[in-house]
């Protein structure tokens, strides 16, 4: 255990690119679900069909196959292009891959989540802005998309934690992210479970952190329904 304390601060600072990972995976999650979702809703049997496709798709592949298939597709993609233009060979970063990864297949979760969420939405709402002369696109863009988002708060949060934890195979292609920074310890120090431990106290740190602000903002919107 003494061995491992010198490098806590180093299997920590991971946190960084854990955390940054997982925000730009879940961003990118959340507006591929919410495209998604409205393809699925609309009317048009064709793009319902290709977006139910995709969910249908990228909900039954592993993680880490698909981690694994983006890193090393868009690696051959960047050499192909290199060598077709004429440039040095174009390196993709581990950080780039695996968000990709995350927010195109958990894109098809997202898209799941929203589907519902504006399922729950009162069709009288609806109908109330639409009595009152507001155009389809304002009344998706003032009364749908809100509390499809409000609706949608709860699974989103667990979702987070999901990718947050997914995030961490991305230290089979290489990124410097929590769990990575400890195997690497581990392999020095001879300490593997001092070293896994900090890699998952700093996990449990950042996932208390996220549950704390879901239940902040579930708070805040029950009451902003409440109130109205």
């Amino acid at each position: 255990m003494t061995a491992t304390l010198p490098y806590v601060g180093f299997i920590v600072e991971g946190l960084i690119v854990t955390v940054s990972a997982t925000l730009a995976g879940f961003i990118g999650a959340i507006l591929i679900g919410a495209a998604l979702s409205t393809l699925i809703s609309g009317s048009n049997k064709l793009r319902n069909l290709v977006a139910s496709g995709y969910v249908t798709v990228f909900r039954a592949l592993p993680e880490l196959l698909f981690v694994l298939v983006v890193y090393y597709g868009l690696d051959i993609a960047m050499r192909a292009l290199s060598a077709r233009i004429g440039i040095a060979t174009l390196d993709i970063s581990p950080f780039v891959a695996v968000t990709i990864a995350l927010a195109v297949q958990f894109g098809a979760y997202c898209a799941e989540i929203f589907r519902d969420a504006r399922s729950a939405i009162p069709r009288g709402l609806i109908e109330a802005g639409e009595a009152i002369g507001l155009s389809e696109t304002k009344v998706g863009a003032r009364i749908v998309l809100p509390l499809m988002f409000v609706n949608a708060t709860p699974a989103l949060g667990n979702l987070f934690l999901v990718i947050l934890k997914v995030s961490a195979l991305a230290s089979v292609i290489g990124l410097e992210e929590v769990t990575r920074r400890a195997k690497v310890v581990a392999g020095s120090t001879r300490e593997p479970f001092a070293a896994f431990a900090v890699a998952a106290i700093c996990f449990l740190i950042v996932t208390a952190i996220a549950t704390l602000a879901q239940h902040q903002l579930e708070r805040r919107t029950r009451f902003g329904r409440g109130a109205a």
